[in-house]
């Protein structure tokens, strides 16, 4: 009996229902007394990092309280792309969702309680594969899925609230050369007094453009260009022009079918690396601004200054996210996202040796850092080994 009671005790501690929200209360600026609530859960591009900073930033330079909900596994600890996010019920009062999520299946209590938000016309600032959030999603909740191809909501919730989808002909697709090729990005011309724009020049996102087809309704933001190099340079791919990489539109459908009229804001940058760029964070701290409905706030000179520090890992699907981290590790305004003793997914795993080389090519202070903290990773000298032959498709 004593060891059943012991069991049910452990499994209760760890079981992600459990798990505590991340919370960061500001205490005054422009946003006292407004809730923002961030969900992170994707499984590429580091939600899981560019959430918590951004939210440290709204909330100790501007006041904001913040609630940041991540995927989390059977531990407790932070998985990108887990099938649980709890702490869903922090939705009811918020007065703003940033959402970063890419192919999730949650249980139904979950969705239910993100559904509830948009049923109510709760205003949306959307990143990145927000555009392709539910893939799997069986049961009522499936007309949630990226692919979901019903009349009642085709495209599911990306195309019904941010008004694209992961679909090569009508929504998005990969351009340029991901993990190769970073992009430039810029305001477009005809929305240069738009409030989102303040104080925003030039972004640089070390995430691969997307070629997006805005919708019909949307005020178009930002531009992409694609460059020859990772990071920022000169060097244009002149052989693909200008895209679009950003909008905002003022409605939404709810997946009851119901038209919402609330702010909604898209842009196709976000990962965590993007947010090293400062015009890269204002854009989003504008952004959430906007949607809250305080563009009056929004001032040229706004603190966008990364709060506590920051190490962002190279964007990856299965390797370089920090593995074990419980959400309660990045408590506290001065925490390090992700902490330093966490240690990296997927660096001892030979099968993934080929999808490292490519997160690691463009990166060599990245990989020499690697090389020294884990010396079987590619040896002392930090040296690639060379890559398999790719055949060409015929």
């Amino acid at each position: 009996m004593k060891a059943w009671i012991l069991s049910l005790v452990t499994l209760l501690a760890v079981s992600p229902a459990m798990a505590e929200p991340l919370v960061y209360e500001g205490t005054e600026g422009i946003g006292k007394g407004k809730h923002i609530v961030l969900i992170a859960n994707d499984h590429e591009y580091r939600s899981e990092q560019t959430c918590p900073l951004l939210a440290k930033i709204l909330a100790k330079h501007h006041g904001f309280r913040c609630t940041v909900l991540f995927g989390i596994d059977d531990q407790g600890a932070i998985k990108p792309g887990a099938k649980s996010v709890p702490g869903m019920e922090a939705l009811a009062d918020a007065d703003m969702l940033f959402f970063f999520t890419r192919f999730m299946n949650l249980p139904d209590a979950q969705a239910d309680r993100l559904v509830d938000y948009f049923e109510r016309g709760g205003p949306v600032v959307g990143v990145r594969t927000s555009t392709h959030c539910f893939n799997g999603q069986k049961g009522e909740w499936g007309k949630l899925n990226y692919n979901y191809s019903g009349d009642d909501y085709h495209g599911g919730l990306g195309h019904q609230v941010f008004g694209n989808t992961w679909e090569k002909e009508r929504g998005q697709s990969h351009y340029g050369t991901n993990h190769q090729m970073g992009s430039r990005i810029t305001p477009v011309a005809a929305a240069q007094g738009h409030p989102i724009l303040t104080g925003v020049d030039q972004i640089h996102a070390y995430s691969g453009a997307y070629k997006s087809h805005p919708p019909a309704d949307a005020v178009e933001l930002l531009q992409v260009q694609v460059l020859n190099t990772f990071g920022p340079s000169e060097d244009i791919n002149t052989e693909k022009p200008l895209v679009n990489a950003g909008w905002v539109r003022d409605s939404y459908v709810a997946p009851s079918g119901e038209k919402k009229d609330a702010r909604v804001v898209y842009t196709s940058f976000g990962a965590s690396e993007d947010l090293l760029s400062e015009d890269g964070r204002r854009f989003l701290v504008n952004a959430c601004l906007w949607a809250c409905g305080m563009e009056d706030t929004i001032k040229p000179n706004l603190d966008v200054s990364i709060v506590g520090e920051y190490a962002p890992t190279p964007y990856s699907n299965g390797a370089f996210y920090y593995e074990g981290v419980q959400p309660s590790d990045l408590a506290g305004l001065d925490s390090r996202v992700m902490p330093a003793s966490a240690p990296l997914a997927g660096v001892g795993e030979a099968g993934n040796v080929r999808r490292r080389m490519g997160a690691l090519a463009n990166r060599p202070e990245l990989k020499a850092q690697l090389a020294e903290q884990y010396p079987d990773l590619y040896g002392p000298d930090a040296k690639l080994p060379p890559a398999p032959a790719r055949k060409r498709k015929r």
